[in-house]
Order: structure tokens, then C-alpha cells, then sequence
């Protein structure tokens, strides 16, 4: 997972394990996870405000559904995913970044 996440901006001098994703990242790594059959739980949107990468409390959530089979859960969570990150527009015309959490 690493490997695949390690492309954006490293969130670890921050207190997060994790990495912020540019649009055009993110949407790259969704088709490597989904090759993986990886589900995405959500994630959250971050902006550079001083030169550091801070959440503006946006985000997104896929939970599984009563009776969803892994892959199901999987396409449908990259699905919304992907939609969520292409449609978004950050309020403040600043670029976002996207922080993924992944199963």
C-alpha cells in the first residue's frame, strides 16, 4: 500500500501516517487499487496553508453495505470515491489534496 500512497505529499512530519494525493494522483491511484481489489473507507481533503498541508474538514465515506461481497464493496467504494475526488471544487479556488483511507 505504501508504494502505491508514496506518490503524494508525506504527511508523516505532520502526525499522520498517510499521504496527500493531488487530484490527478489520486485518481491514478484508484486504478492501482482497484487492479489490487482495495477498498477505499473514505478520505479527507486537505489545502497547503503556510506552506504546510492542513484539513479544511472536508471529506467522504463508503461503508459496506448489509451482505456486500468484498469485490462489490471494493468497485462500489473506488466508485464513489473517484467521483467524489473528480467532482470536487475546493470553496477557496485553492488546489485540495486528498488523503485516502484504505482497507
Amino acid at each position: 500500500m505504501k508504494s502505491i500512497l508514496s506518490c503524494g505529499i508525506s504527511l508523516h512530519d505532520f502526525g499522520v501516517n498517510n499521504w496527500a494525493l493531488t487530484k490527478a494522483q489520486a485518481l491514478v491511484v484508484f486504478n492501482k487499487l482497484e487492479q489490487e481489489n482495495r477498498s477505499v473507507l473514505g478520505g479527507d481533503v486537505f489545502q497547503i496553508v503556510n506552506g504546510m498541508p492542513e484539513s479544511n474538514y472536508d471529506n467522504w465515506y463508503c461503508d459496506r453495505l448489509e451482505g456486500e461481497d468484498s469485490n462489490s464493496y471494493s468497485s462500489r467504494s473506488i466508485s464513489i470515491a473517484c467521483q467524489y475526488v473528480y467532482q470536487y471544487q475546493h470553496p477557496n479556488g485553492k488546489e485540495a489534496l486528498f488523503v485516502l483511507v484504505v482497507e
